[in-house]
């Protein structure tokens, strides 16, 4: 596997509720996430969220301007285009960090 890898995840034109179920679910998926990083940290380390919090934070944000930008084309009788690439790379895992967690 080269350093970098990119894959186009999405690539269309989408009616405002198309575009809203596609971008909604892929920011709620990460809130999950994040949700549950931060209650697997509270409890098993007794603190350090804050990470998560932030990122619970913007993606909240994100969210909402999401909504904002699907309801604006459903007001406008627009579609939406999106384009959305992913860029994996590998990398060392720090040896003071705790193991992988396997793959979901």
């Amino acid at each position: 596997m080269n350093p970098t890898q990119r894959y186009q995840l999405i690539d269309g034109t989408f009616s405002p509720a198309e575009a809203t179920q596609i971008l909604l679910s892929l920011v709620k998926s990460k809130i999950d996430f994040h949700h549950m990083e931060k209650l697997s940290n509270e409890e098993r380390f007794g603190g350090e969220v804050a990470h998560s919090e932030r990122r619970l934070a913007e993606l909240r944000q994100l969210h909402d301007t999401l909504r904002t930008v699907c309801q604006s084309a459903a007001d406008t009788g627009t579609r939406v285009q999106v384009n959305g690439w992913i860029e994996i790379a590998l990398v060392p895992f720090p040896p003071e960090a705790e193991p992988p967690t396997p793959a979901i």
